[in-house]
């Protein structure tokens, strides 16, 4: 069976390309008889991957010769996200014949539906053969344009295993001694988006330090936010970290006290899942995320730990709180955590692919 693929990139340090890398190795590490390839718009070095795709649409015209000699081959062909990927499969392959899988995945999957683009996307969802969402919430934000479209949920994967064999041992002496003077902290993880929310989990932390002074806050993915701080008298209280390396960023999970991260609807950007609630439940972290947003699938509300209203930094508040106060709490959703961290496995991805593959070949 040969699939072929098509991605932003294949750089495993980031959202795309993790998400690419994990699935295409784990899927050839199921099946030894498949031949994937993977054709990306940025060159990443990774030994299946193929540089042809554009990085716009416009592109795509120059393009398209080279991507359907690269259909001609492929069994299956399978988009990761809507726009562009989705749509540049669904055009190029016509004609050939081929079956397609959409993944749709978050803000490429769903903002281009409101724009000028949106009917063209509309139809690529409906001509695919499966379209997948790794969420309910990325599933719901489709189905508010395109209502026909039948669509599956495929939640994304974190390998618990990771957390469980690695402790601190590969830090570098420095990192080990700037981790334990951050301690205690709340920990957020995330790129410096609006739709992370961090304009809501800035004062949510202000009003949690009021009642554990000792607290720090720990922000991995962006740079010092003074304007953020100033308002709510935290000069000082947060840290940031940007580009670490793997094994200091999984230390920072395994020794905070909580993890918290508030997404929102950006005008249609949306946190299409979020790895990271994953990635801190591997770490056996209480999290706290919100509603109407892939954290509905990343959280296990009540078992690992709470979901509040978007843009309610009270509520937040309130759950950290209430989980750092109540040590049977805190215990409570940290098993929790590490139970659903188990059940989110990727060998339940890939089960779910190659049925779903199988089943495409069948019909």
């Amino acid at each position: 069976m040969r699939i072929c693929f098509l991605n932003h990139d294949m750089d495993p340090a980031l959202g795309a390309g993790r998400f690419g890398v994990n699935l295409v190795e784990r899927l050839a590490r199921a099946d030894p008889r498949l031949d994937a390839e993977v054709l990306i718009t940025i060159a990443s070095g990774h030994p299946r991957e193929r540089a042809i795709l554009p990085k716009t649409l416009s592109g795509f015209i120059v393009r398209c010769a080279e991507i359907r000699r690269a259909f001609s081959s492929a069994d299956i062909i399978h988009a990761l996200d809507g726009y562009p990927y989705g749509l540049i499969a669904a055009l190029a392959s016509l004609g050939l014949g081929k079956k397609l899988i959409i993944t749709a995945i978050g803000t490429g999957a769903v903002r281009p539906l409101y724009g000028r683009m949106g009917w063209l996307l509309a139809w690529a969802y409906r001509r695919a053969n499966r379209v997948v969402a790794i969420s309910r919430n990325t599933k719901r934000e489709i189905l508010e344009k395109v209502p026909d479209c039948a669509i599956a949920v495929v939640n994304h994967a974190v390998d618990a295993d990771d957390f469980r064999a690695h402790g601190d041992g590969e830090l570098a002496p420095e990192e080990r001694g700037a981790i334990l003077a951050l301690k205690p902290y709340i920990l957020s993880v995330g790129a410096w988006k609006k739709r992370k929310g961090f304009e809501y989990s800035f004062p949510a932390f202000a009003e949690v330090q009021k009642k554990f002074p000792r607290l720090s806050y720990v922000v991995c993915g962006i740079g010092p936010k003074p304007h953020l701080e100033a308002p709510h008298g935290l000069g000082g209280r947060v840290k940031y970290f940007k580009g670490v390396r793997w094994p200091f960023l999984r230390s920072l999970y395994q020794n905070a006290e909580l993890f918290m991260l508030l997404p929102v609807d950006d005008e249609k950007d949306i946190e299409g899942f979020g790895f990271a609630f994953l990635e801190a439940a591997a770490a056996g972290l209480p999290v706290i995320g919100t509603m109407a947003s892939g954290a509905e699938d990343a959280v296990a509300e009540g078992e690992n730990g709470y979901l509040v209203p978007p843009r309610n930094s009270a509520a937040a508040a309130a759950a950290a709180t209430a989980i750092l106060g109540n040590p049977g709490l805190r215990k409570k959703f940290s098993d929790g955590s590490l139970a659903f961290a188990k059940r989110m496995s990727w060998d339940r991805v890939v089960s779910a692919y190659r049925n779903m593959y199988g089943e495409l070949l069948k019909s």
